[in-house]
C-alpha cells in the first residue's frame, strides 16, 4: 500500500482504546487482509465517529498511510448488523467468530473469500437462522478454502460415497473403514450438514423454514475449531 490518503472497504473485528485516548481498531480489509488502524485522540472526542467504530460496521474507511502506521480520518457505514446488536446470544456469536478471524488470519494477508464467508454467515444470523448451523456452515467454509476442511461426501479411507460415517481425527470414514465404537453420523444427519453447506444462502433461510435441524452442530463445530487450531502448529 503506498503512502497517501486511500479509501478501503472492511469490517472491524476488533476495537480498543489506549491510555493515550486514541482508538485503535483491527480491521478485516478486502484486498489488504486485516491491518490496525489508529483513530488519534477519537477516544476523548477528538476526531468523533460515534459508533462507526464498533466491531461488526461494515464500511468505506477512508486512511492514511504514513510509513509506519495507517491512520483513519472517515467512516461511510454501510452495513452495522443492527439485528444482531439487539441479541445478546447472537452477538456473543457473531463476535466469536470475529475473534477467531482475528486469531488465524495471517496481518496484511488478502482473503477476500473468507471476508465473504463472513458477510455471509452475519446475514444468515441476523436472519434468525439457527446460530450453530451458521457456525458449521461459516467454519466449514473457511476451512474448506484453506484446503483443510474434511471430506463430509467421501470416505477418507476408500473413498466411496458416505451414507453414515464417524469422525476419525480430523476425517470422516464410512462405517466399513471405521469399526470401533464411535459416535456415527447418520444418513439424515450427513445430507443436512451437507445441505447446510452446500445452499445459497437465500435458498438455505428458506430450507430452514421448513425444516428443523436435528444435528449436533455444537459437537460438530468444535472438530472445526480444532482443525483451525491444529493449523498453526
Amino acid at each position: 500500500m503506498r503512502q497517501g490518503y486511500c479509501k478501503l472497504t472492511g469490517v472491524v473485528l476488533r476495537r480498543y482504546e489506549t491510555n493515550e485516548g486514541d482508538i485503535r481498531l483491527y480491521v478485516f480489509f478486502r484486498d489488504c487482509g486485516p491491518l490496525w488502524v489508529v483513530a488519534p485522540g477519537a477516544a476523548r472526542g477528538k476526531r468523533r465517529f460515534g459508533g462507526a467504530t464498533e466491531p461488526l460496521i461494515w464500511g468505506y474507511f477512508g486512511c492514511y498511510r504514513s510509513p509506519n502506521q495507517l491512520y483513519l480520518r472517515e467512516v461511510e457505514v454501510k452495513e452495522d448488523h443492527w439485528g444482531i446488536r439487539t441479541k445478546p446470544d447472537k452477538l456473543e456469536r457473531a463476535m466469536i467468530w470475529a475473534r477467531l478471524l482475528v486469531k488465524y488470519l495471517l496481518p496484511a494477508h488478502p482473503c477476500n473469500d473468507v471476508l465473504i464467508i463472513f458477510y455471509d454467515s452475519l446475514y444468515l444470523l441476523e436472519r434468525d437462522v439457527e446460530e450453530g448451523l451458521v457456525e458449521w456452515r461459516f467454519l466449514y467454509r473457511w476451512t474448506k478454502r484453506w484446503g483443510l476442511a474434511p471430506d463430509i461426501s467421501r470416505c477418507a479411507s476408500c473413498g466411496k460415497k458416505l451414507v453414515k460415517a464417524c469422525w476419525d481425527e480430523d476425517v470422516l470414514l464410512c462405517e466399513r473403514c471405521h469399526p470401533k465404537n464411535g459416535e456415527a453420523i447418520s444418513c439424515e444427519i450427513l445430507r443436512e450438514l451437507i445441505t447446510v453447506v452446500m445452499l445459497s444462502r437465500k435458498n438455505l433461510v428458506e430450507w430452514t423454514q421448513k425444516k428443523k435441524s436435528k444435528a449436533n452442530y455444537a459437537l460438530y463445530n468444535e472438530k472445526l475449531k480444532n482443525i483451525l487450531e491444529r493449523s498453526l502448529t
